[in-house]
């Protein structure tokens, strides 16, 4: 049943990949604001989908006494919320902060929604 998640998850992503315009351009880059704010909702879905499964399969295949890595943490932080609640936490994001549209996806989703990379402090200005 794992490996049917995983294979529907690669599945949604390599859709959301093939659906996207940059996808069409053949360079690779990390979706950002400006792409996010082009996506239905379903592609929004698989994108968080296809992410949490990476995290979800990079822990499985680890096994025991590998390191700590960051889809370990990624997995424990986001299990209590729901994807609806993490597009809702991306789009908001993008919402408050047009000038930052350029911030990939992947970093909104780890420093909004997970306290593994909080954000910044702002600059304290000089006295």
């Amino acid at each position: 049943m794992r490996r049917l998640s995983y294979l529907a998850g690669a599945t949604l992503m390599l859709i959301c990949l093939a659906a996207h315009p940059a996808a069409a351009q053949g360079k690779p880059e990390l979706w950002n604001g400006s792409h996010w704010q082009t996506m239905s909702q379903e592609i929004k879905v698989a994108y968080i989908k296809g992410i949490g499964n990476m995290a979800d399969f990079e822990v499985a295949a680890g096994g025991a006494g590998r390191g700590p890595c960051i889809s370990r943490a990624f997995v424990e932080e986001l299990k209590n919320l729901t994807i609806t609640q993490i597009i809702q936490e991306v789009d908001k994001f993008y919402q408050d902060h047009p000038e930052q549209r350029a911030m990939p996806v992947i970093e909104v989703v780890l420093r909004r929604c997970t306290k593994l990379c909080p954000p910044e402090a702002p600059a304290k200005a000089a006295k």
